[in-house]
């Protein structure tokens, strides 16, 4: 579909311009006949033919070479067939004729649907927030019970004026110790209600963290930099070994960065975020030395991106190796990937976004998801191609692991470990679905979802 587009895109250039047909075969030294086939689409070009075409029109090489129209027909094939234009008998087989014949038109409508799926994703978040938002509930609470703590500490200073000095010391450092927990509570709060109405919300301590990891794309260039000097000096072939080797060298030499970082993004405001975002950072630090970036990605793309197998190859646990590869470098050829951890309560406890996935913050996610069903058969990777209600496609791949100590008689904990890709990307890793794998409707949470038939629905969609 995709190679159709080159032809088409010279015949109209060449048109544009008033140049024949045999004028500009001539020109690039090619028989009249044969540009026809290409500009009718029966015959592939690229190289040097194609940069020869694009000089004699006066287009830039990546208007012709496909990539970027690639993306706009999967773009406009998705827009195709949302469900809420079913029924309009869209020719979504003549896609890639629009974007050949008119290009802008083409590119208005994919940046007109974007447009209104951001405004709905962000009336969807607000309608989440106001009736599912725990953070209020939470910070109430957590405020309440510092308030009581502090006031009976008080109280028992005042009602009891002859205690020991001893036991005065003990209730003045509750007092104190509380107090400052109190004023993190306050600050964290005040930042929330401040933001409520801002376009681009950072709420919570949880939304700064990820909005910092959001603006740097899950990528820190300094930290690989100075992890790249570091692996070395991990001479140990044990995995524990080597991980607390690698804690320890984050620590000496990487704790100052780490603030710094901290320090100069604005999207961590908060004492409770900055607390959050120097763990989240070190752990960033400590799985960059552990896995190189350069040898990461060179074994990433000769096991084609195999969660299990780099967990061999480098020695570390599976989360480690799905938050390595959210961090690749972005570009044509790499897949970009999106990573969420849940616990066997079902709360997804940590996620690494992935642009185009909705994910729910404040309420449960779709139970449909093999994120929940992978607990079911622990140790085991599990893979999904997910249908969303918007069309958008994903392949997820789950394996749910034992957080506890081992041992008879023990109970086991579990948690999932998520990787989530597009499935255009998944082509390029070993978890590519066959043509006849079963795809399965999904949605982001029950709140969001609009297939009201869906029978595993416990709660009615926000859209009537």
């Amino acid at each position: 579909m995709v190679d159709t587009i080159v032809g088409t895109r010279i015949r109209q250039r060449r048109r544009e311009i008033g140049i024949t047909q045999a004028e500009l075969a001539r020109r690039i030294g090619i028989s009249a006949s044969y540009l026809n086939l290409i500009e009718w689409n029966k015959r592939r070009i690229a190289g040097s033919l194609l940069r020869k075409i694009a000089e004699c029109l006066n287009l830039a090489i990546e208007e012709l070479d496909g990539a970027s129209e690639h993306r706009l027909h999967e773009t406009l094939v998705e827009i195709a067939h949302l469900p809420s234009l079913q029924g309009l008998n869209i020719e979504s087989h003549r896609t890639s004729e629009l974007i050949g014949r008119f290009p802008g038109w083409a590119r208005s409508l994919a940046a007109l649907a974007r447009s209104e799926h951001e405004a709905s994703a962000r009336a969807q978040t607000l309608s989440e927030r106001l009736s599912n938002d725990p953070f209020l509930n939470e910070t109430v609470h957590r405020m309440l019970t510092r308030i009581a703590s502090i006031r009976s500490a008080a109280e028992i200073l005042t009602d009891y004026p002859d205690a020991s000095e001893e036991r005065k010391e003990r209730f003045h450092r509750i007092i104190h110790e509380e107090s400052r927990s109190l004023s993190d509570i306050g600050e964290a709060l005040a930042v929330y209600l401040d933001k409520a109405e801002e376009e681009n919300r950072i709420l919570t301590p949880i939304d700064e963290v990820e909005a910092l990891f959001t603006a740097r794309d899950n990528h820190f260039a300094e930290i690989e930099e100075f992890a790249e000097k570091l692996a070395p000096h991990l001479t140990s072939p044990h995995p524990v070994s080597r991980h607390a080797k690698a804690h320890e060298l984050t620590r000496e030499h990487l704790s100052g960065l780490i603030k710094d970082l901290i320090g100069s993004h604005r999207e961590v405001e908060t004492a409770a975020a900055r607390s959050r975002a120097t763990q989240a950072l070190t752990d960033y630090a400590v799985g960059a030395i552990l896995m190189p970036m350069k040898a990461f990605q060179d074994y990433s793309v000769e096991l084609r991106y195999d969660i299990e197998a780099l967990s061999e190859v480098f020695s570390t646990g599976i989360d480690a190796v799905c938050h390595r590869l959210t961090a690749l470098p972005h570009s044509e050829n790499v897949p970009r990937f999106g990573y969420f951890r849940a616990n066997a309560a079902g709360t997804i406890i940590e996620m690494l976004g992935l642009s185009g996935l909705a994910i729910p913050r404040y309420a449960a996610a779709c139970p449909l998801w093999v994120l929940y069903r992978a607990q079911q058969s622990p140790e085991t990777v599990i893979r999904q191609r997910a249908l969303f209600p918007s069309g958008a496609r994903f392949v997820f791949v789950a394996r749910a692991r034992n957080t506890g100590p081992t041992g008879f008689g023990k109970p086991r904990h579990y948690v999932t470990d998520m990787l989530a890709t597009s499935e255009t990307d998944a082509q390029r890793t070993v978890y590519a679905a066959e043509a006849n794998a079963p795809v399965e409707e999904v949605g982001p949470s029950c709140r969001l979802c609009p297939r009201r038939n869906c029978l595993h629905r416990v709660e009615d969609p926000l859209a009537a």
